[in-house]
């Protein structure tokens, strides 16, 4: 009988921490909302800031490549490409090599635009993360990238 009642206390305590956790995830993500939607991709939607800034890690990168690094279908990348390289954000690249691949690469305004993007971006989260006290730093970023590598191994071990 002790081990059932541990058992079912246990089991209490984690569903009170999930829902706890899913509340403040719930705040999270309208915080962040608000923080894309006002300052974070300076115009550009939130699916073409990620593109943009996903391409800037790489000098040149396909398409096949970004939809699976930005983990969404490859016609909704494409459209989102296409957006792009009509603001003169990306330009597409065809090597002489393998006609049949086209890279990516961003143009100097791209550039430019992903520079404002991470510099305000910087700019804010640098405010959030003062408010954390000193000593709880570490953990704070170690326990986030925890979180974050568990959702995409579970996402990524779902499909």
């Amino acid at each position: 009988m002790y081990l059932a009642t541990v058992s079912l206390n246990n089991i209490a305590m984690d569903t009170i921490n999930v829902e706890n956790f899913r509340k403040n995830l719930r705040h999270f993500e309208r915080e962040l909302q608000k923080q894309n939607s006002s300052h974070c991709c300076n115009g550009a939607s939130l699916v073409q800031c990620h593109t943009l800034l996903e391409i800037s890690k790489h000098t040149e990168l396909t398409l096949i490549k970004l939809a699976k690094s930005l983990n969404l279908d490859k016609s909704t990348v494409s459209r989102t490409v296409e957006g792009l390289v009509n603001l003169g954000l990306i330009s597409r690249i065809i090597p002489k090599e393998n006609r049949r691949t086209i890279n990516l690469r961003l143009t100097t305004q791209g550039i430019d635009l992903c520079k404002t993007i991470n510099d305000s971006n910087n700019l804010y989260f640098s405010q959030v993360l003062k408010v954390i006290p000193k000593e709880n730093i570490n953990a704070f970023l170690s326990s986030f990238e925890l979180i974050v590598n568990a959702m995409i191994n579970l996402n990524s071990n779902e499909k």
